[in-house]
């Protein structure tokens, strides 16, 4: 996302794609008879070059780390969107 990190896009726009990431997940676990509902909490830093962003996910008995970098997170590359999709169904195995 090529925009100002002072804009209020920026932040929504990257919460809005965790929260896709808690769905993601969520829909996964349940598709493999896990029924809990998810709870989650973050660690994040702002902006560009801040580093590794860390959502932790837990289910009754089960808890995944997801660790990805903002950048990862934020582009639209398809190296990216992999990096994206893998984490999510290491959660997903991890959380079953």
């Amino acid at each position: 996302m090529d925009q100002d990190p002072l804009m209020v896009e920026v932040p929504r726009e990257f919460h809005r794609r965790m929260a896709a990431i808690i769905e993601a997940v969520q829909t996964g676990i349940w598709q493999r008879g896990v029924h809990d509902l998810l709870g989650y909490a973050t660690d994040y830093a702002f902006g560009d070059k801040r580093g590794l962003q860390t959502l932790v996910l837990k289910s009754k008995n089960r808890s995944a780390y997801v660790r990805l970098q903002w950048e990862a997170i934020m582009a639209d590359t398809d190296a990216d969107r992999k990096r994206v999709e893998e984490a999510i169904k290491d959660a997903i195995n991890e959380l079953s």
